[in-house]
C-alpha cells in the first residue's frame, strides 16, 4: 500500500496536467476511513479510466522494488528476481532454507538471520526480511521436506504461511497442517524469532544458545522443531541437532531439510 502511494505521488509530480485530480486521489487513498477499501474503485471514481490506468501501471512498477517468490511451475534452479534478490526455485516453489551437510554455520546473530547467508545452490538461509516481503500480501503456503541419515524422507505442508516485519520481531504465522512428518510447527505459531543476541522466546533460558549452538528459530519454550539447529550425526544432548520431534517422536538429529514457500 505505502509503495503504491509513494509511486502515485511521484507520478503526480510529473503529470502536471492532472495535478488537481492526483491530489484528490491521494486524499482519498490516505483517508483513514477508507484506507482498506478498493483503491482501484476509488481512483476510478475520481479520475475515471485515467485513475484506473495509473494504479494498474504503478502496481506493476512496484513489483520491481520488492522481492516476489517463484511463480511459474516451470521455475527451477537459481533465479534473480526483478528486485535483485537471488533465490532457488523448485517447480514453482521458492526455497528459503536448506540444510545438507553442515558446510554452512547456522550459528548466526540477528542481523545475519535478517539479511540471509550461505549459497542458494547449497546450504543457505534467504533472510527474514526477504521472507517477510514475499509473504506479506498473504496467500502463501509452506512446504517442509525432511531426510534422516538412513535416507528416509517425510514432508509437512501448511496451507497458510507468513512472516511479520522486523518491528514485530518476524513473528511466525502458520496454520493448516497436512503431511506425513507430523506437525511440529503449529505450536510455534505467533512466536517471534530469536537468536543469540535477541532472546524473544517465552522460556527463562535462551533457547538459541541452550542446545549446543547459537542458531535462530521461532522458539516457544523451546518447542518441537529446530530446523536451524547444529548439523550433527548423533545428538550431543537433549534437543541438540536438527530436530522435528513429531516424525519419530524423538529428538533424533536429521540430515537434510528444505523449507520452501509458494504464493498464489
Amino acid at each position: 500500500m505505502r509503495g503504491v502511494i509513494l509511486l502515485l505521488s511521484l507520478a503526480c509530480n510529473v503529470m502536471m496536467t492532472y495535478s488537481q485530480e492526483c491530489r484528490q486521489v491521494l486524499t482519498t487513498v490516505c483517508d483513514n476511513d477508507v484506507i482498506n477499501s478498493n483503491m482501484q474503485k476509488r481512483a476510478s471514481c475520481v479520475l475515471g479510466s485515467l485513475g484506473t490506468d495509473i494504479l494498474s501501471r504503478l502496481a506493476k512498477l512496484e513489483e520491481f522494488f520488492i522481492p516476489r517468490p517463484c511463480v511459474s511451475p516451470l521455475s527451477h534452479g537459481p533465479q534473480r528476481l526483478t528486485s535483485g534478490v537471488e533465490v532457488y526455485c523448485e517447480d514453482g516453489w521458492t526455497i528459503f532454507q536448506r540444510r545438507i551437510d553442515g558446510s554452512v554455520d547456522f550459528g548466526r546473530r540477528w542481523d545475519d538471520y535478517a539479511k540471509g547467508f550461505g549459497q542458494i545452490d547449497g546450504e543457505f538461509w534467504l533472510g527474514l526480511d526477504n521472507i517477510h516481503e514475499m509473504t506479506r500480501e498473504g496467500g502463501c503456503r509452506l512446504k517442509i521436506e525432511l531426510w534422516d541419515f538412513d535416507g528416509n524422507q517425510r514432508h509437512a505442508d501448511y496451507s497458510s504461511f507468513s512472516i511479520e516485519s522486523a518491528e514485530n520481531l518476524y513473528r511466525l504465522r502458520v496454520s493448516g497442517y497436512s503431511g506425513n512428518a507430523g506437525d511440529s510447527l503449529s505450536y510455534n505459531n505467533g512466536r517471534p524469532f530469536s537468536t543469540e543476541d535477541s532472546d524473544n522466546d517465552s522460556s527463562n533460558i535462551n533457547c538459541s544458545t541452550h542446545f549446543g549452538g547459537t542458531q535462530g528459530w521461532w522458539f516457544v519454550g523451546c518447542g518441537n522443531s529446530y530446523l536451524n539447529g547444529v548439523w550433527m550425526r548423533q545428538s550431543g544432548g537433549f534437543y541438540h541437532g536438527i530436530v522435528w520431534y513429531h516424525w519419530k517422536k524423538s529428538r533424533e538429529p536429521l540430515k537434510e531439510t528444505k523449507m520452501k514457500l509458494r504464493c498464489d
